[in-house]
C-alpha cells in the first residue's frame, strides 16, 4: 500500500469547450509539479468508471443547432443564469474528480498504457489481422478491445494458427494463477518456492485435492466472497475449514476495510491506487483490478528487459514475438516480476509458431 500516494496538484486549466468565456487556470499548489487540464481530469473519470465531464455543448445540446463557428462567448449566448448553472455543475465535477488523483493516474497508469502500444500484427490463414486498441476503462480494470481484431472472442485452439508477419516465433507467455498468487504475495504470504499456489493452500489446511478443477473454482469463489456452504460444496471440504481459510487468508480483514473506505470515500483504491467506484463486489473488484495492474507492469518490464514486441494481451496472457536463436533463453524464465510491487509471480510459455 506505501504505492499509493494522493496527488496534490499544480493547477487545472480550463479547456475552451469547457470555458464560458476564454480558457482559464486554477491554481491550486504551486510547489506541485503535477498540471491537469479538464480534458485529463474527466479521463480520470472515465477511468474510475465514472460519466466523463461535460463540455459547454454537450450539457446544452441544443446549442448544436446554431451551428456557430469560431472563437465563441458562451457567457453572452446563454445567458447569466444558465451560465451560473453550469459553473455549479463544473465546479461540483472538478472538485468530485480532484479526490481521485493518486499516483496512478501519474506514475503507474502510463506505464500500464504504453504496455499496449506498438504492436506487432499477426496473421491467421495468412491474413494479417489488424491490430487491436484496448480500453482501460471498466470497473473491474480488465482491459476490453474496441477496434481491430478481437483476440478475446478467438478460441484458444484457433491460437495455434497464429504466425509472426516478421518471420520470427510467435510465443504466448501466462501467469499461473495471477489472481490467487498476486493477493496472496501483495498480503505478505511467502510463496517464493511455490509455483502452485493451490497445492500450497491444500497443504497448509491439510486438504485432499479430489478435483483440481472444483479446487481452484472453490480458492477462486473464497477470494471473491462467497458463502463458507456454496464453497464447501465446491471444494468438497467442511465448511469450518472454508472459513478457516477465509480468516487466515485475510480476506475477512480485506472486506472490512474495503467497506469502511468505501462508506468513507464512495470509492476504494486498489494495490497500485487504482481508485474503483462500485460496491457490487469489493473484495472481487480490488482482486482483479490489482492484478490486472501487476500483469500489464510486468508485461511491459518484461519486453523492455528482454528486447521482444508484444502482438496481443488475453487478460493474463501475453504474445510476443522473438528471434529463433534467442528463443530458448526466454524459455528458461520461470517467473516475471513487476519492480513497482517487487512481486513476482510464476510463467508458462507456450510456442505458437
Amino acid at each position: 500500500m506505501n504505492l499509493i500516494k494522493n496527488k496534490q496538484i499544480n493547477s487545472l486549466r480550463i479547456n475552451k469547450e469547457y470555458a464560458l468565456a476564454g480558457t482559464k487556470q486554477i491554481v491550486f499548489d504551486s510547489k506541485s509539479d503535477i498540471f491537469l487540464d479538464i480534458s485529463s481530469l474527466s479521463s480520470i473519470r472515465r477511468l474510475s468508471n465514472l460519466e466523463p465531464i461535460k463540455t459547454i455543448n454537450e450539457y446544452y445540446p441544443q446549442l448544436k443547432i446554431l451551428n456557430i463557428t469560431g472563437s465563441l462567448n458562451y457567457q453572452s449566448i446563454i445567458g447569466n443564469k444558465k451560465s451560473k448553472e453550469y459553473n455549479l455543475y463544473l465546479k461540483d465535477r472538478i472538485e468530485d474528480s480532484l479526490r481521485l488523483v493518486t499516483s496512478y493516474h501519474t506514475e503507474i497508469f502510463p506505464i500500464r498504457r504504453k504496455c499496449y502500444q506498438n504492436l506487432n500484427s499477426v496473421l491467421l490463414d495468412n491474413n494479417v489481422l489488424e491490430v487491436p486498441k484496448y480500453n482501460h476503462a471498466g470497473v473491474t480494470g480488465r482491459t476490453s478491445i474496441t477496434k481491430g481484431f478481437n483476440f478475446l472472442t478467438l478460441k484458444k485452439d484457433k491460437r495455434k494458427f497464429l504466425k509472426s508477419s516478421n518471420n520470427k516465433i510467435l510465443v504466448e507467455v501466462d501467469f499461473k494463477s495471477c489472481e490467487p498468487f498476486f493477493y496472496l504475495k501483495s498480503n505478505g504470504f511467502d510463496l517464493s518456492k511455490e509455483r502452485d499456489v493451490y497445492h500450497w493452500i491444500a497443504s497448509n489446511y491439510n486438504v485432499s485435492i479430489k478435483s483440481r478443477d472444483k479446487f481452484k473454482r472453490g480458492i477462486l469463489s473464497i477470494l471473491y466472497g462467497a458463502n463458507e456452504y456454496t464453497t464447501s460444496k465446491v471444494m468438497q471440504i467442511n465448511s469450518n475449514t472454508v472459513k478457516r481459510i477465509k480468516e487466515e487468508l485475510g480476506i475477512n480483514d480485506l472486506k472490512i476495510r474495503l467497506e469502511k473506505e468505501y462508506h468513507k470515500n464512495s470509492f476504494v483504491l486498489n494495490y497500485y491506487g487504482r481508485p474503483i467506484t462500485s460496491d457490487n463486489n469489493l473484495v472481487n473488484y480490488w482482486i482483479q483490478s490489482s492484478a490486472v495492474d501487476f500483469c500489464s507492469l510486468a508485461f511491459y518490464y518484461f519486453c523492455k528487459e528482454n528486447n521482444v514486441t508484444p502482438s496481443f494481451f488475453i487478460h493474463d496472457s501475453m504474445t510476443f514475438e522473438i528471434e529463433k536463436e534467442r528463443l530458448s533463453k526466454i524459455l528458461s524464465i520461470d517467473n516475471i516480476i513487476d519492480p513497482k510491487s517487487n512481486i513476482s509471480i510464476p510463467v508458462e510459455f507456450n510456442v505458437l509458431s
